[in-house]
């Protein structure tokens, strides 16, 4: 059976490492005819989607915000409300006492509430290119009961040029044997230009996806084949 190059479609020879048609290297996308695969010639577009505005999307982040301001509603008065309770049903604690730990405590809540709106406030989107992307093995004192441990850790960061002017950065790490998702860092080359949408899951978006063959999710961060048009896990609209 016959098999084709994923980027240009060129009939291969059965050894054959290279494109004689185009000079691609011949990878586990290409595929025989007559199996149960599909050519999976990438085809994404080139621009950034206006699925920011379609009403599933708008109904997904509707919730998401709904959902973040009920956990919020009831973690920040919950210190208070138990040092008030500890403090009625036991003699350990007074009640001045309570209404000082559990109001600082219900105030530090309020504030991360306040800053993690803050920061997931659509009007912080911006333009811009990847300028540089760097990955480093490092290490951090950590305490561990009594002892203080040396922990290594590899970071991910990719560093980003406005259309402002301003500089900034995504940082992934695995730290502690304990895998941090690298949502950005393999996706994400220099060059590319992207969209930052702080109010989404998966926050940013290329503007040439032409040569993909794979596309996240903005909500759910699944990655999906670039044939579809509705994320495989979640059923909201991708962003092509």
């Amino acid at each position: 059976m016959a098999k084709y190059c994923q980027n240009c479609g060129t009939e291969l020879k059965a050894e054959a490492n290279f494109c004689h048609g185009c000079g691609g290297a011949i990878t586990s996308q290409t595929v025989e005819t007559g199996s149960a695969q599909v050519n999976s010639k990438p085809f994404g577009s080139v621009g950034f989607s206006d699925k920011i505005h379609d009403p599933k999307i708008a109904e997904s982040i509707k919730k998401g915000k709904k959902s973040a301001r009920g956990c919020a509603f009831i973690l920040v008065p919950l210190p208070l409300i138990i040092y008030l309770i500890v403090s009625f049903v036991s003699d350990e604690v007074e009640t001045i006492d309570a209404l000082v730990i559990g109001g600082a405590i219900s105030g530090v809540l309020l504030l991360i509430s306040f800053l993690s709106f803050f920061i997931s406030n659509a009007k912080r989107g911006w333009d811009g290119v990847v300028t540089d992307k760097r990955h480093q093995n490092k290490t951090r004192r950590v305490k561990n009961g009594d002892n203080w441990e040396i922990e290594h850790y590899e970071e991910y960061v990719l560093t980003f040029r406005t259309d402002s002017g301003k500089t900034e950065r995504c940082v992934e790490r695995f730290s502690g044997g304990r895998a941090v998702s690298v949502d950005y860092y393999h996706y994400l080359e220099i060059g590319d230009r992207v969209r930052y949408y702080p109010q989404l899951n998966y926050r940013y978006e290329k503007y040439d996806k032409s040569r993909d063959s794979l596309i996240p999710c903005m909500m759910c961060k699944e990655f999906n084949d670039i044939h579809n048009d509705i994320c495989d896990s979640c059923g909201n609209p991708l962003f092509k």
